[in-house]
Parts: C-alpha cells; sequence; structure tokens
C-alpha cells in the first residue's frame, strides 16, 4: 500500500517537473531566464526547456517595434525664440540581456534621451532653419540618440519631431518678413523683367536702323546709277545733235529764270546777291534761241537714244515742251533800233 502511494506522489512530482521543464514563449516575445539570480539565457519564440525550481524566467518583453510619444517640451532656439516641440520614436529589443542589465528603466531612460536630443538640436538651429529643416533635424537626434543607447541592447529605427509651437507675436513678425521677401522678389522680377524688355527693343530698334540703312543705302547708290546713266545719255544726246549746245544753253537760261521767279513769289523775305555781268549773258542766251522748232529737234534726238524708245526719259529732260512758253524773238528784237 505505501509502495502504491509512493509511485503515484513520485508519478506527480515528475509530471509537474517535466510540464514546468518547458516553457512557451509567443512569436514577437522574448524571455530572460535566471538560474539562481545570475543570468542564463534567453529565450526565443516556440518551446524552450527549463530548469524548474532552479531556472527562473525574470523577463519577458516584446520582440517587435515600439512607439514612445514625447510631449511638447519648451526649447530655445539660437536666436533666442522659445518654442515647443513634441516628438516620436520608434524603437525596437536587439538584446535583452543588456537592456535588463545595462539600464535601469529602458522606458524612462529613452524619453529622457529624446527630450535631451530635442532641446539639444533645436538649440542648434535659428527658428527659420527649424521650420525648413525637420528632416535634417531628425536625423541629427537619431544619430544622438544611437550614441546613448548603443550599450543598452536598444536599436532606435527613427525619430519624427511632432508639432512646433511658436509664440503669435514670432509669427506675426514671420508673416511680415515673408511678405516683405516676396514683394522684394516680385519688384526683382518686374525690373528684371523691364530690362530685358528695353533690352529686346533696343536690339530691335538698332536691326530695325540697320537694315533701313542698308536699304537707304541701296537706294540711294541705284539713284546715282541712274543719274550717271541718264547723264551719260543726254550728254550722247547732245554730243550727237547738232544744236545740242544751243539746246543746254537754252536748258540753263530757263532754270536760271525759274529760281527767281521761284525765289520772288515766296512769301519770306529773301535777299538774292547775282552777279550783274551773268544777267545780260543768261538772257541774252535765252533770247538766241530762235528757233521755234528747237525744243521738238531735242526731244527727237532724245527718243533716238535707247532710253527714248522705253519712254525712260531723264527727269532733266521731261519739261522739254513747257520751252514752248517762250517765244522765238521778233525782228525787232533780234535788231533793236540803234540810237543816233
Amino acid at each position: 500500500m505505501e509502495a502504491t502511494i509512493f509511485s503515484i506522489v513520485f508519478a506527480l512530482l515528475s509530471g509537474t517537473y517535466i510540464y514546468r521543464s518547458f516553457r512557451i514563449i509567443e512569436e514577437g516575445q522574448i524571455a530572460l531566464v535566471e538560474r539562481f539570480g545570475k543570468y542564463q539565457k534567453t529565450m526565443e519564440p516556440g518551446i524552450n526547456i527549463v530548469l524548474p525550481f532552479v531556472d527562473r524566467v525574470s523577463l519577458i518583453k516584446s520582440a517587435r517595434e515600439q512607439v514612445l510619444e514625447l510631449p511638447p517640451q519648451p526649447c530655445m532656439t539660437s536666436d533666442n525664440v522659445s518654442v515647443n516641440v513634441s516628438g516620436t520614436m520608434y524603437w525596437q529589443i536587439t538584446d535583452l540581456q543588456k537592456a535588463r542589465y545595462n539600464i535601469e528603466n529602458v522606458d524612462l531612460s529613452l524619453k529622457i534621451s529624446l527630450s535631451t536630443q530635442i532641446q539639444t538640436q533645436i538649440g542648434r538651429c535659428e527658428l527659420d532653419n527649424i521650420i525648413g529643416g525637420q528632416e535634417r533635424i531628425n536625423g541629427e537626434i537619431l544619430t544622438g540618440i544611437s550614441k546613448d543607447t548603443q550599450d543598452w541592447g536598444i536599436n532606435v529605427l527613427r525619430v519624427r519631431l511632432g508639432e512646433i509651437t511658436i509664440p503669435s507675436s514670432v509669427l506675426l513678425s514671420m508673416e511680415k518678413q515673408k511678405a516683405a521677401e516676396i514683394e522684394k522678389k516680385a519688384m526683382i522680377s518686374l525690373s528684371e523683367g523691364v530690362k530685358t524688355s528695353e533690352i529686346t527693343k533696343a536690339e530691335a530698334e538698332a536691326r530695325s536702323n540697320r537694315v533701313l540703312a542698308e536699304s537707304e543705302r541701296q537706294v540711294q547708290l541705284e539713284q546715282t546709277e541712274a543719274m550717271a546713266l541718264s547723264i551719260e545719255r543726254i550728254a550722247n544726246a547732245i554730243a550727237k545733235h547738232p544744236n545740242g549746245k544751243e539746246a543746254v544753253q537754252y536748258l540753263l537760261a530757263q532754270k536760271y529764270l525759274a529760281m527767281g521767279q521761284a525765289i520772288g513769289e515766296s512769301p519770306s523775305s529773301k535777299v538774292l546777291f547775282m552777279d550783274p555781268d551773268s544777267i545780260p549773258a543768261a538772257i541774252q542766251a535765252l533770247l538766241a534761241m530762235n528757233d521755234s522748232n528747237m525744243p521738238e529737234k531735242i526731244a527727237e534726238a532724245i527718243a533716238k537714244q535707247p532710253y527714248g524708245a522705253s519712254g525712260n526719259i531723264p527727269p532733266t529732260l521731261r519739261n522739254l515742251p513747257e520751252l514752248k512758253q517762250f517765244p522765238p524773238p521778233s525782228d525787232s528784237e533780234k535788231d533793236p533800233p540803234s540810237s543816233n
């Protein structure tokens, strides 16, 4: 009977011992085993064997990524502006032994480290650089925390700055400054636009002037060539005509008198100086043209030239028919009575 009871007790104790020798760790967790108060091993997810009454599971922690949120902290920028900045840190346990024995309180230590790094990095920057450089500040904070936690068995994955609270007076000043900068850029852009427009206009005007000058030069060249050709043909016509010399004298005398008449008809006051010796000679040359058919003869001679057939009579001789208004001198004008 006693043997039977002993066997039952032994079986119960053996079953209990064996049952307590197996420990199951869930996925995403890690556990720390101590033997007689000293670190023995770290248990991974799954079935692990321990020695009952000898080994003790002292700590079970999550191996998953964890989040630590920091409420707004007062910070002072390098340009003496007080701001409140919050932050968030994502971290994970990589070595449970170090996290257990190298640091007293992991959560509190991480919170203090994050707060210190935020205040340090914000204090190194001006307010304008903080607003536009949060990614750079996040990287610097992450680097600083990683140095603090390298012996804690903690891997800090990333850090994000949260809301940055700026005093209303500083915000108003920043808005005024931003408006002034925008207005300055607008004025600079307008000035550059006007400058570019003026330069373009000046270049276009210069090109236009060059084209116009070249056109005028070409026209003058063509006119000069046409005039030279006209004079040459007139000279040939006069040289070949038997009365060419008298025709030239007749034309000069007519132009001479027409010039005097035009000057006399002008309403403005004028003084005309003339050589007395040249007046009788010009009139005498005009009166000497006693041939009533002189204009027709000159026109006939010119018409025989190459340009006459096309009708391109030079401007100098286009008014030859007007010479008819000067009738040939009468006999009395040719031989004035002598005074005895």
